[in-house]
């Protein structure tokens, strides 16, 4: 039977209701949870609304409102349990405003761990469910204000019906034999989203460039001013950096090299906003800041620099990589489940880093689980012991093939 809420969902904007109704949902034992937040349309992503579903009944939380810190009891509970959809993002933003999320089931992940196409939250409901929702506030901004009617029957949609897809979801789990592994990795991506809640990158901003390796050196530090002003004008404004001016934008300045209004007006998207067109005077003056420079600081030189690994290291690395990635394709054919239910990319990836392999070492791999270890142990260490068999492995060319 399809879950339907008992009334219009409970909108909540005091820290005193949000106390009373954390603590009455504590009793129970299972919440369906679901997070919005502003991270398209904001500087920096911050929660804006939290839905919560509890047999039928809906509640959505302001959280420009009121603090959440009420709901650290309940999301950190181990008694009570709560439903997910993609738990990852949800555990970081929450953590960032100081409530823990624990004893979590995710959705989306049991829905990858079980091979299904599509993963998405409305994909899964009309596919196991026979539900739809509507999406057409996907991308909404959710830091807006008034919430409408039409976005509270919304926000209400994405958790109604959360718990019944689990029970169907989990059952596929428990009858593949895969509820260990979905549980493991489910932990691990809490912990990473938790610890890395709050985490600057350290990288001065154009350094984060996407193909900012590719760049010629005497463009880099062109943008380097380009991308500080740009940081800055999206700071003010709170928007993310790329409404301010595209990435592809600032690396064309920095080639075309602008010295007047003119030539950067030639440049496509440069002029092309009001924000872009409020800070034209100091594109120009970052451009001739960065060709005066010619270079960039040496603290910075750290980023472009390649470690030096010698060629056999990396050989050795590929070829346990190599047949760490085949011994889980056997067994995943073997057992008939998901590759990444074998073992996951990141566990395979910090596998292949093992240069002494031993049981000890094998099970500081992150997410690997000590059920992964009893189970598997023998067979991880077999793959990375073997010794090189094919020329690839050896670092040898595979010759060409006959004609």
């Amino acid at each position: 039977m399809k879950a339907e809420a008992r009334e219009k969902p409970l909108l909540i904007t005091r820290e005193d209701e949000l106390d009373r109704v954390a603590r009455r949902l504590a009793k129970s034992p299972r919440v369906a949870f679901d997070l919005e937040s502003n991270g398209m349309h904001a500087y920096r992503a911050t929660a804006c609304i939290i839905q919560l579903e509890c047999d039928g009944e809906v509640i959505l939380i302001d959280a420009l409102a009121t603090s959440l810190l009420p709901l650290g009891d309940l999301l950190s509970s181990t008694e009570t349990e709560k439903i997910v959809h993609d738990v990852a993002f949800d555990a970081r933003i929450l953590a960032e405003a100081g409530v823990t999320l624990a004893n979590a089931r995710d959705t989306s992940l049991a829905a990858r761990m079980l091979s299904m196409p599509a993963t998405g939250l409305a994909s899964l409901l009309e596919s196991e469910l026979g539900v739809k929702i509507d999406k057409k506030l996907q991308q909404h901004d959710w830091g807006e204000r008034p919430l409408t009617p039409a976005m509270l029957t919304y926000l209400a949609g994405d958790v109604i019906h959360l718990s019944e897809l689990a029970d169907r979801l989990f059952a596929a789990v428990a009858e593949r034999g895969i509820a260990a592994e979905v549980e493991e990795e489910t932990r691990y991506r809490l912990a990473q989203a938790i610890a890395g809640a709050g985490v600057d990158d350290p990288r001065p901003f154009y350094v984060r460039l996407k193909a900012i390796d590719r760049v010629p050196a005497n463009e880099l530090p062109i943008l380097r001013h380009l991308a500080n002003i740009r940081e800055q004008l999206a700071r003010e404004l709170n928007v993310p950096p790329y409404k301010v001016l595209g990435p592809d934008v600032l690396f064309e300045i920095a080639r075309a090299k602008p010295g007047t209004l003119d030539e950067l007006g030639r440049i496509r998207g440069a002029l092309g906003g009001r924000r872009a067109r409020s800070i034209a005077n100091d594109m120009l003056d970052a451009v001739a800041a960065g060709v005066e420079d010619e270079v960039i600081p040496a603290e910075d030189r750290v980023w472009f620099e390649k470690v030096k690994v010698p060629g056999g290291v990396v050989r050795a690395r590929r070829a346990r990589e190599q047949r760490l990635t085949r011994w889980r394709k056997d067994e995943a054919k073997k057992r008939g489940v998901d590759e990444q239910v074998v073992l996951p990319g990141h566990c395979l990836q910090g596998l292949a880093d093992v240069t002494e392999p031993s049981l000890e070492a094998i099970a500081q791999v992150p997410g690997l689980g000590a059920f992964r270890l009893e189970r598997d142990g023998a067979g991880l260490l077999a793959a990375l012991h073997e010794q090189p068999t094919t020329q690839l492995e050896l670092g040898v060319p595979e010759p060409e093939p006959a004609p």
